[in-house]
């Protein structure tokens, strides 16, 4: 649809060609690939000009329309890729989520205003598919799955007691 609106607006194939880095053949492959999809001619092509056939023009309207929404959609979608929204859920052991990661969540919160975290802290392996998380922090080794795990920086617990007590 672009190839074929781009050369009812240029006029040309060779036009088209030299907007869309294509070969003027490539073009022409475009647009008649098109018409052969839709069983009609939407241009009359001759070796100095071309022009709309009646099917090509109600078609250039409505194609205008379509590949103006897929602009508009796009544009949507790397506006929000930009500013990150929406809910994300997390899933983390209850000792590395409240002392590792709160404050962590914090400081991406005020980073990104327009998302929230929906935490659980729990110390049992969860499916991120099954439970709905997007994010399952775990920490030791990862087993034989097919999910994608990154390393984070090392996290160590310091357990402290007193002689009395480790004797007992």
């Amino acid at each position: 649809m672009h190839i074929f609106v781009k050369a009812a607006e240029l006029g040309s194939f060779a036009a088209v060609a030299e907007a869309v880095r294509l070969s003027p053949q490539g073009v022409a492959k475009h647009v008649a690939w098109l018409e052969a999809r839709l069983g009609a001619r939407l241009l009359n092509r001759t070796t100095r000009r071309q022009s709309l056939t009646d099917i090509g023009r109600s078609y250039y309207e409505r194609c205008k329309i379509v590949l103006a929404e897929v602009d508009a959609a796009e544009a949507i979608a790397l506006e929000m890729k930009a500013t990150p929204s929406g809910t994300i859920r997390v899933n983390a052991p209850v000792t590395f989520g409240a002392y590792a990661l709160a404050p962590f969540i914090t400081r991406y919160l005020d980073r990104y205003p327009y998302t929230q975290i929906e935490l659980t802290l729990n110390d049992r392996m969860v499916d991120p598919i099954e439970d709905g998380f997007e994010v399952i922090v775990r920490i030791g080794e990862l087993a034989d799955s097919s999910m994608i795990a990154w390393p984070l920086r090392p996290y160590g617990l310091i357990v402290c007691a007193s002689p009395t007590y480790v004797a007992r």
